[in-house]
């Protein structure tokens, strides 16, 4: 493991001084649009970005009315006084408890809602970061810098500002990588279990557990998910699983075509460029997902690299897996630049250019697709050439012939 560069004074002042005004310049602007405006508006929209739909479903969820969670009129009308000057409802998919979690939010005030939900989220990134300091030495030495750089970075920004609860899954993915980092697999199942939110992410991740043969992390995973499904079955009654995925497949193919812009997934972005009724996108969306998933199967199963490098490349290709994803998901790559920054297989330019490159999603409106599938698919490919050893190199040197030594 690359032990952390080492800077001119000079250099290592401003790295520790500068992300500390950056920092408070972000804490006095939130504040400053929270105490501006009331209701649910603010100067630049409505406030809390999606946030409106999981404080609606804990509404609902509060109201006793969760029968009816994944009914659109109920839901528009949970968000009716959330969303300022804009109609219609934002659609919410997540199961049944997620809902409930969600209730005790519901109690308060909406902007308190929000500023609650969004203390949670930025205490949630700044622990997954703190996670990972072991693996990622870097992130320790410059612990602010790493802080300021990675959270001003576009789709982690708007994923822990939005609403939305993409740093809690970043820390739970932090959290699993630790736990095997120290030998803790069966705390790893449980960080697993408690993904499951986001089956896309949790999923992959246990399956990749097992080709490592985590067994610990399997069972508790397991155990979680059991766990999961009871708590879901008492909201929601024993078919819940089948009656959620039924209730949820309509809203899902209108919120495709409205979010078809926003996709980052494979299948997602092919479906925008050519329908989404189009085979031929599922077809070759499916086709790229599958083979990167078969990659990270091998790459588990091979262990032909260390813990570190697994998930490095297997973060800057979780959200390549599933059907759907939203551009904020990309926070992901965050974990998988800080490695290769550690090892000091690119340096600050390159850096610098991935973090401006979150940016590119802003220019969708130009074909009214994404186009920050490509970055992902860079760093994705830039990760595996840079950590994967030649095919004939273990991943410990072990078997590797040295020269005889000229004394």
């Amino acid at each position: 493991m690359a032990d952390p560069r080492a800077l001119d004074p000079a250099w290592d002042i401003r790295l520790r001084r500068y992300p500390i005004l950056l920092l408070g310049t972000l804490v006095a602007t939130f504040v400053f649009v929270i105490v501006t405006d009331g209701g649910s508006s603010t100067a630049t929209g409505r406030l809390g970005g999606d946030f409106p739909a999981f404080f609606g479903a804990g509404t609902i969820a509060a109201d006793g009315n969760i029968d009816s969670l994944y009914d659109p009129a109920t839901q528009a009308a949970a968000q009716a006084d959330l969303l300022g000057d804009e109609s219609g409802f934002i659609m919410y998919p997540y199961p049944p408890y997620v809902a409930a979690a969600y209730q005790p939010l519901s109690a308060l005030p909406y902007r308190l809602a929000y500023v609650v939900h969004t203390g949670v989220m930025v205490g949630a990134f700044v622990a997954a970061l703190a996670l990972i300091r072991p693996m990622v030495p870097i992130v320790g030495r410059w612990f602010g810098a790493t802080l300021g750089a990675v959270i001003t970075a576009y789709p982690v920004f708007v994923g822990v500002t939005g609403g939305q609860n993409t740093a809690l899954s970043m820390l739970l993915i932090a959290a699993a990588w630790r736990c095997w980092h120290d030998d803790h697999d069966g705390l790893a199942g449980i960080a697993l279990a408690v993904l499951l939110y986001r089956p896309q992410y949790a999923l992959p991740l246990i399956g990749l557990a097992m080709l490592d043969r985590r067994w610990r992390t399997v069972a508790f995973a397991a155990t979680g998910a059991m766990v999961v499904w009871a708590v879901n079955a008492a909201l929601f009654g024993v078919d819940w699983l089948t009656s959620w995925l039924r209730q949820i497949e309509p809203l899902l193919e209108r919120d495709a075509e409205i979010n078809a812009a926003n996709e980052i997934a494979p299948i997602g972005v092919f479906q925008a460029i050519a329908g989404a009724e189009s085979v031929a996108a599922l077809l070759i969306g499916g086709a790229v997902s599958a083979a990167v998933a078969l990659g990270l199967a091998w790459l588990w199963w091979r262990r032909r690299v260390g813990l570190t490098e697994r998930m490095a490349i297997t973060t800057a290709g979780l959200v390549l897996l599933g059907p759907h994803a939203i551009f904020y998901d990309a926070a992901l790559l965050a974990f998988a630049t800080l490695v290769l920054l550690d090892r000091r297989l690119i340096g600050p330019r390159l850096t610098l250019l991935i973090w401006l490159g979150g940016t590119i999603h802003l220019t969708k409106t130009i074909g009214e697709v994404s186009p920050l599938i490509l970055l992902i698919v860079a760093l994705l490919a830039l990760t595996t050439l840079r950590l994967l050893p030649p095919t004939d190199q273990a991943a410990d040197g072990s078997d590797r012939v040295l020269p005889i030594h000229d004394s």
